[in-house]
């Protein structure tokens, strides 16, 4: 599946979000419990024969190979709950009396179609009392903050969402985007920071970096992360034909003199 990013699509001034592929529709989330490390364990029997040592190795030596393969495997397609999206919710929806974390995360999705903000971040919560760690939840319940306002709110649901999730990149995007409407470029820079690991995002990644240093007056990582900027779209089919490489050369240029 072809993942687009705004940051690297984008043609406004830095202040604007480095956005990392975007979700499915959040109208159409449902509870989808985030991947969990498999511990694989290879039985053995109560009175192993030294001929079957051998063999039983091997065999513990291919399991640690498919795991490694597995975690190699991570894509939007296999875990979208890792940027942000979830599996549709069933067409008949009955909860009325949620338990589950899951239960509480599907009746705060259907209040968020409905656009009952209170409700939904009220579900939200009470899921996460059950399954603290669950990513995709503070996500979702920080998007809500943000929609009323509650910036710092926002901001701390979202640096949960990426200490559960470390690949969690809409919530880099979205997490340094709100820092920098803060006018807190530093923490701006480290959120950012995060984008760089997932390709897609690079590049309007370091062209935020870039300038936030920039601004900061810091002349020298500046310059670095514009000129990396500069190689990455240089070697892209249509961001150096955009305004924002226009104007990332012109910084440049300042900052060469």
């Amino acid at each position: 599946m072809l993942i687009s990013c705004a940051a690297c699509n984008s043609k406004e001034a830095p202040e604007k979000a480095a956005s990392a592929p975007a979700p499915a529709k959040q109208a159409t989330l449902t509870a989808a419990p985030l991947p969990t490390t498999q511990t694989n364990t290879v039985s053995t029997p109560s009175s192993p024969k030294q001929g079957n040592a051998a063999p039983q190795k091997s065999s513990e030596s291919k399991s640690g190979q498919t795991v490694k393969k597995e975690a190699e495997s991570i894509t939007y397609a296999t875990h979208p709950e890792r940027y942000g999206g979830a599996t549709p919710p069933p067409s008949k929806f009955n909860i009325t009396d949620p338990k589950t974390a899951e239960e509480h995360f599907s009746v705060g999705v259907v209040a968020d179609n409905h656009k009952q903000w209170d409700k939904a971040i009220e579900e939200y919560k009470q899921a996460l009392e059950l399954k603290p760690d669950w990513a995709v939840v503070h996500f979702r319940l920080a998007t809500d903050y943000s929609k009323q306002g509650r910036t710092d709110d926002a901001i701390a649901e979202w640096e949960h969402a990426i200490r559960y999730d470390p690949q969690f990149y809409k919530a880099y995007d979205l997490l340094a985007a709100a820092y920098r409407r803060q006018g807190n470029l530093e923490k701006a820079i480290e959120a950012y920071s995060g984008l760089l690991k997932y390709p897609p995002a690079q590049i309007g990644a370091q062209y935020q970096i870039g300038f936030s240093y920039a601004e900061l007056g810091d002349r020298q990582k500046a310059r670095e992360h514009l000129e990396s900027y500069r190689e990455l779209a240089l070697k892209s089919k249509k961001e150096h034909e955009t305004p924002r490489f226009q104007k990332a050369l012109r910084e440049l240029q300042k900052l060469e003199q």
